[in-house]
């Protein structure tokens, strides 16, 4: 892959963005950021003329690797997190939360400074690290290591704190001193997540009380929406925070993807992959952590069968959502895949990223009419 560098460059097409289209859009890019965006404008000399759509770059704030690279168990974790970042950017990804999976000590340690928010050169830009646990609940733990779950501590979220602090850390709160734990990450100023946990529906709403205000891909490693017993998932649903939804075809069904953008609606839905070090990978054997698992170019499985994740890009998911949605607008759909999952760290990422407007990082990509991604800019740099 190689990089271009622009002093200033300006694209002409039709712009999606603030869930709105704009026709005949002529969007100017400066020194890395959005400079003006000029609507019903004449394309100029020069402009890139785009015969498509000009849409914010993606933003995925759950990836555990990508091009056969594993983040979790990278034994160089600064050159892991720069090759994810080149992957990932080839498919319109430009910005990203490294995620690390349940781990012991000793890993957070290397991973948390390595995957701290900074540009990577010629790739998606990390936003900071996104912790996975390890304060989760051992039956609802999904591919992850049942021996390296352990109750939360006051000293080990200081410890986290004092290296970052990390972007977000999913917990189930029900577990020992899960409580304790997200309010030390609350007032440090931590997304905290809830996921892979038992909850029910009071211990849920005690902890979106508290300050949890994130859903870790929702449905999955949590109990089963149910009437009388609404659980986690009806805790989430119910309430003001922003869910994960994976629509990769194979975690959710299509419908059920449907139901929950109607019920929490797009500005509270974001697309992530979860994906592994299969994604962008051909079909074959890869690294999950200390295991091997197996790519059909979409499921990743155990060699038991047993599903670990997908190798399904967040381009693909975009276009999946928008096959699945087509009573949403383009825009909207694309808002499930950067402003809303911008909006998730409040002003410091919400105020730079997820929009095309003046100000903006230049992070932008361009579609094709089959919503494939052709180009890729990470503030104001075309990626090929």
């Amino acid at each position: 892959m190689t990089t271009r560098s622009f002093r200033s460059i300006a694209l002409f097409g039709s712009a999606l963005t603030d869930g709105r289209e704009i026709e005949r859009c002529r969007v100017s890019i400066a020194d890395g950021t959005f400079a003006s965006i000029e609507p019903n404008a004449t394309a100029r000399p020069g402009d890139v003329v785009v015969d498509g759509w000009i849409a914010p770059g993606l933003i995925d704030l759950h990836v555990h690797g990508a091009g056969g690279v594993d983040l979790t168990a990278a034994d160089d974790p600064e050159r892991a997190v720069a090759s994810v970042a080149r992957s990932l950017a080839r498919r319109g990804v430009t910005a990203f939360c490294p995620t690390v999976s349940s781990a012991r000590a000793e890993t957070y340690a290397r991973a948390i400074p390595a995957y701290a928010p900074r540009a990577q050169e010629g790739g998606a830009e990390s936003l900071g690290v996104n912790l996975e646990g390890p304060f989760i609940d051992p039956s609802h733990r999904g591919f992850q290591d049942a021996t390296v779950l352990r109750p939360a501590s006051a000293e080990e979220v200081a410890r986290w704190i004092a290296l970052g602090p990390p972007m977000i850390v999913t917990l189930a709160p029900e577990r020992p001193r899960g409580m304790e734990a997200l309010r030390e990450l609350v007032a440090a100023g931590v997304v905290v997540s809830l996921g892979h946990s038992g909850a029910n529906a009071e211990q849920a709403r005690a902890a979106l009380a508290e300050g949890a205000r994130h859903g870790t891909h929702l449905f999955n490693a949590m109990p089963e929406l149910h009437h009388r017993e609404p659980g986690l998932v009806g805790a989430l649903l119910g309430s003001d925070a922003t869910v994960e939804v994976i629509a990769d075809g194979i975690h959710l069904h299509p419908q059920v993807v449907e139901l929950v953008v109607r019920v929490a609606g797009p500005h509270r839905v974001c697309l992530v992959t979860d994906g592994l070090a299969a994604m962008g990978e051909p079909p074959g054997r890869s690294r999950m952590g200390d295991e091997w698992v197996i790519s059909d170019g979409r499921a990743v499985r155990r060699e038991d069968g047993t599903l670990a994740g997908t190798a399904v890009s967040l381009d693909e998911c975009l276009r999946n959502a928008r096959r699945w949605l087509p009573w949403l607008e383009p825009a909207v759909v694309l808002r499930m895949a950067t402003s809303t999952p911008a909006s998730v760290f409040g002003r410091t990422v919400a105020e730079r990223k997820g929009r095309i407007a003046p100000g903006y990082d230049a992070d932008a990509i361009l579609l094709d009419r089959e919503w494939n991604v052709t180009r890729t800019y990470v503030r104001g740099v075309a990626i090929s």
